[in-house]
């Protein structure tokens, strides 16, 4: 730091660097964010504001600013006895008037989304070792940073006919989501199927997970224990690759699925078991999603979409919009069923395939069997769990990409 402007009027405090750089800083956030013992408490199990918002201050202002002899420090002097001192690079890094620097922090909610079609992850899709995955850090961040960006990746190499596979990846991950049907499922034909994926082995239509949840699981991760001797393949799609496409080219359609509420509905019972006894959950859902959910800036946050669970009911107050809900989901569906958004792949005993349950939509071709049943297990997470499990390896490892908290 070279020059410093203490500025009362606008109460900022002004910093140019040698490399040409400015940063205005507002007195208010400069006591806020002070990186002092009285102002934040840091230690490995905790790290938060001391301050307390109703008797703090918002209109105090610096007692005396000053740079260090070295002009390698900012220090203030606050009013209640706080000497604080900011570093020029603890400076640089948070400046609020550097584009490269807020566009650098964004970085941290990981949602450097690459959006694509069936060419481009046929070509790029990430796979990644299972026993690395289960025992290399850097293995695991690579991972799940690719699930961040693409949607969806694999783990490959890994056991066949283990059924505790998927507990100890989600060990790994963190804390699995636990929804109606459990912590881990097993997905395979069975009477009294509670899901259309149990019920038989046809072809399932393209879907999202638990429409009828009013915060449905946002990733899904499924581990193949026996695949079928026939067919059997994982389908996916990009919905947001999708919304995209409508929003350029059907902006009727988008403008529908963007604003109405589709209604979805589940009710029936699943069995687990729970101390060592088999118990029946009966479970009645309900919850309303539109089919592409979107950000103030436009952005595509969700895609929600399952026609088995769709319900009779449309919130309307003019009966003929009805007609042309229909025909916005149907325009929607072709998209998603168009063989360039589709990508097929036939998931081997012993991998699994982790995505993003409100982005991506999944189904599987119809399939034969001989002598045993086809056969995954699964679980679901949270994006929380998930890129706080990304961060914390990146603050381990200490790799380019690792952010501070404080």
């Amino acid at each position: 730091m070279v020059k410093l402007e203490n500025d009362l009027h606008n109460r900022l405090v002004t910093i140019h660097w040698l490399n040409g750089n400015v940063g205005r800083f507002p007195y208010i956030w400069l006591r806020d964010c002070s990186p002092d013992a009285s102002t934040y408490t840091i230690h490995p199990a905790m790290t938060a504001r001391n301050l307390h918002m109703r008797t703090f201050d918002v209109q105090q202002q610096p007692l005396s600013v000053s740079l260090g002899e070295d002009g390698t420090d900012l220090q203030i002097s606050w009013p209640g006895g706080v000497n604080a001192k900011y570093s020029s690079s603890w400076l640089e890094f948070r400046n609020p008037t550097c584009r490269e620097a807020r566009e650098h922090r964004r970085k941290v909610y990981l949602r450097d989304l690459r959006m694509w079609d069936r060419a481009y992850i046929q070509q790029h899709i990430r796979k990644f070792d299972h026993e690395a995955a289960l025992h290399d850090d850097k293995t695991l961040h690579d991972f799940l940073t690719a699930v961040c960006t693409d949607g969806l990746a694999l783990l490959v190499n890994g056991p066949g006919n283990d059924r505790h596979a998927v507990k100890r990846i989600g060990n790994r991950i963190g804390l699995i989501h636990q929804t109606h049907f459990g912590e881990v499922f097993e997905v395979s034909t069975k009477p009294d199927a509670s899901n259309m994926a149990y019920a038989n082995s046809s072809e399932l239509p393209l879907h999202t997970d638990f429409p009828s949840l009013t915060t449905p699981p946002q990733l899904q991760l499924l581990h193949m224990i026996q695949r079928a001797d026939e067919g059997g393949l994982s389908v996916f799609v990009d919905g947001f690759h999708v919304a995209e496409q409508l929003r350029k080219e059907r902006p009727d359609v988008f403008e529908i699925l963007s604003t109405f509420d589709a209604e979805y509905i589940e009710e029936g019972f699943d069995k687990h078991e729970i101390d060592g006894h088999e118990r029946t959950f009966d479970y009645d859902m309900t919850a309303r999603h539109k089919v592409i959910e979107t950000a103030r800036d436009g952005s595509i946050r969700k895609v929600t979409f399952g026609n088995a669970m769709r319900s009779w009911f449309y919130d309307v107050d003019d009966e003929r919009k009805i007609q042309q809900i229909y025909d916005a989901m149907k325009v929607f569906t072709e998209y998603c069923y168009d063989p360039k958004n589709l990508y097929q792949f036939q998931l081997e005993n012993g991998e699994t395939v982790l995505w993003a349950n409100t982005r991506l939509l999944h189904s599987r071709t119809n399939f034969r069997t001989i002598n045993h049943s086809r056969t995954l297990m699964g679980c679901y997470f949270a994006w929380d769990i998930l890129k706080s499990r990304v961060r914390t390896i990146r603050d381990k490892l200490n790799l380019p990409e690792n952010q501070p908290s404080a």
